[in-house]
């Protein structure tokens, strides 16, 4: 059985005896289209596959090894196997997702799918990464709020909503795609917040988020602009060539999207401070 779905204006079809019936969220960016940028092809496999090759490193559940051109890389359900994806790292157009059968129903429900199957590895290669953001819609144009949990990017987006009537896209993670210009994209998983949708628009600034007793704006460049939002990105760089990839990428973002520290208070003032930036820098 195969599904097709347009997540970053790319095809990703995922192939699976059966799909748990809770998917929803990923229902809405089901696509007609058949030409697919990204095959997964997902096995229930008893025994589960060994990791092959040299280790790599872990970055919290994950581990990932390295077998020739091959990169194997396994998500484990606590103590239990979960997910073993397997794809060439020059060539990530397709993969291999295995699981048992007790890891299968859980790891490809609508909140664990797009880890489960590596898409955030897959997709680099095609222009495109998933950054921990609040993705609201001001004008026609996106702002992505990003931060650590519990910094305030839901409150910040909230704040644009009740004050500025900004629509909120996507309450904890955002696509972008720099490719022919760089957009904002709704993505099929958005945390705990509930707010999801299928819409895609030119990416007018990301704002990086500190709590604070006051507000102050401050335009980040260069190095520092890099390393900020590169901490936000679903990226760990363990596999080949992936730094040089999102490296790529952002450096191409960063020459006409602007990103902003944005120290904040809880409330209006906030909203005031940052849109006169964006007014004064033609953001908005």
């Amino acid at each position: 059985m195969k599904k097709f779905y347009c997540i970053c204006k790319k095809t990703i079809c995922i192939e699976a005896e059966s799909f748990p019936g809770n998917n929803s969220v990923w229902e809405l960016f089901e696509t007609d289209k058949c030409e697919a940028d990204i095959s997964i092809e997902c096995k229930v496999c008893e025994p589960f596959p060994e990791l092959c090759g040299e280790h790599r490193g872990r970055a919290g559940d994950f581990e990932v090894r390295v077998d020739g051109d091959t990169v194997y890389r396994s998500f484990a359900m606590g103590k239990f196997n979960g997910a073993l994806t397997k794809y060439r790292f020059d060539d990530t157009s397709r993969s291999e997702t295995f699981f048992t059968e007790r890891s299968f129903p859980i790891l490809m429900d609508s909140r664990y799918m797009w880890s489960s199957v590596s898409l955030a590895q897959l997709i680099v290669a095609k222009n495109a990464f998933f950054l921990h953001s609040s993705f609201i819609e001001v004008g026609g144009k996106a702002i992505l709020f990003s931060a650590a949990s519990g910094t305030g990017k839901s409150t910040q987006a909230s704040l644009w909503q009740k004050h500025r009537g900004a629509e909120i896209i996507n309450g904890d993670k955002a696509g972008v795609l720099v490719e022919n210009g760089v957009y904002a994209c709704g993505v099929p998983f958005c945390g705990t917040s509930g707010i999801c949708q299928n819409r895609v628009m030119p990416l007018g600034a990301i704002v990086l988020l500190s709590q604070a007793e006051s507000n102050s704006v401050r335009r980040l460049t260069g190095l520092e602009a890099l390393q900020a939002v590169l901490r936000n990105i679903h990226l760990d760089l363990l596999a080949p060539d992936e730094q040089r990839r999102i490296f790529d990428l952002l450096i191409e973002l960063l020459s006409v999207v602007p990103v902003y520290s944005l120290a904040c208070t809880p409330d209006e003032d906030a909203v005031i401070a940052l849109e006169k930036t964006f007014e004064s820098e033609g953001v908005i």
